[in-house]
């Protein structure tokens, strides 16, 4: 990677250890599954429960995993988190690190539907696969011990894609609950251009563009699908749609081909009005507040505390400072 692209030491000695390894979109989709979940490696939290319920739908009953504080009370708020990956990498296992954090600090449930991946499932299914789960979810909270009277949506890369989509789907079906926060982190916000940042940071360490490309091609082969307000909002949603969105932070990472994608949404969203902050995480590579070798150092810590109060602020409005 070019030397003006600056990485703060954490990051530039976690690009040096990842250098000589292969991208994922070269060991492909079981190789690189595997990868991320060797990565992600570590021992559960002592105070977090983990649930595990089954949400059938389609021709899939889809796994739905709850990250929830011991300390918290039955039943309590929750974010419907979903992750990244590139809509091809990615399980419960992967993102464990995180949905520990954000539900300890927040004192949350952490509910992560683990959806159909790519290019098994394809567009529109996994819009429509997640959709679902939320939907059921908010129609019978007591079955789980959650309360949906507010929720908040959140995702990361691939995950804060789904983020944007599911709150027009919200909108346009009157989803029996309120959405009450977004909280995105490097977003995908347009499929079917290239912003100026796939250029700049063709060769970023974690995510360069050929591996972006491949995952999006598993997801969307259908050039004529990227062309759509789910698929592509940064260009196709409208402004009427956009400015009923709720408050929303968007986290960026400096050296990211996305950090353009999420940069020119979070305007999109300021100019229609929406309650929006963008965040940009300098010297920070993809996915820097996931990955275990990043997510304890202070860029990562600052950021994910954050996004926590953010959490609570929406969902615990009496209690939070």
């Amino acid at each position: 990677m070019a030397a003006k692209h600056y990485l703060d030491p954490y990051n530039a000695a976690f690009a040096e250890a990842m250098s000589g390894e292969p991208s994922p979109h070269v060991l492909g989709y079981v190789k690189g599954h595997e990868a991320l979940e060797g990565l992600q490696e570590q021992e559960p939290a002592y105070d977090i429960d983990v649930e595990t319920f089954q949400v059938p739908w389609d021709d899939v009953s889809t796994n739905v995993v709850i990250f929830r504080p011991k300390s918290a009370p039955k039943p309590c708020p929750m974010v419907f988190y979903m992750h990244g990956g590139g809509w091809v990498l990615g399980s419960p296992k992967s993102f464990a690190p995180l949905m520990e954090d954000l539900a300890r600090q927040s004192g949350a449930a952490m509910v992560f539907p683990d959806y159909s991946l790519a290019p098994g499932k394809q567009y529109p299914f996994q819009f429509e696969q997640l959709y679902a789960v939320l939907d059921h979810i908010a129609r019978q909270p007591h079955k789980y011990n959650l309360l949906t009277d507010h929720i908040v949506l959140a995702g990361d890369s691939a995950g804060g894609h789904f983020v944007i989509a599911l709150m027009q789907m919200c909108l346009e079906r009157n989803l029996p609950a309120k959405i009450a926060q977004l909280v995105i982190f490097n977003p995908v916000t347009d499929t079917h251009i290239k912003m100026a940042s796939y250029e700049t940071f063709k060769n970023a360490p974690f995510l360069p563009v050929d591996t972006l490309d491949w995952m999006i091609d598993s997801f969307l082969p259908n050039k004529k699908d990227r062309e759509n307000a789910l698929t592509s909002p940064l260009t196709f949603a409208s402004d009427q749609v956009l400015a009923k969105f709720p408050p929303t932070i968007i986290f960026l990472s400096e050296v990211d081909p996305l950090v353009d994608d999420g940069r020119a949404f979070g305007h999109r969203l300021q100019q229609a009005g929406v309650d929006c902050a963008i965040i940009k995480g300098e010297g920070q590579m993809h996915s820097y507040a996931l990955v275990l070798p990043l997510r304890s150092k202070p860029t990562a810590r600052a950021i994910v505390e954050l996004a926590a109060l953010k959490i609570r602020k929406a969902l615990f409005p009496s209690t939070s400072s």
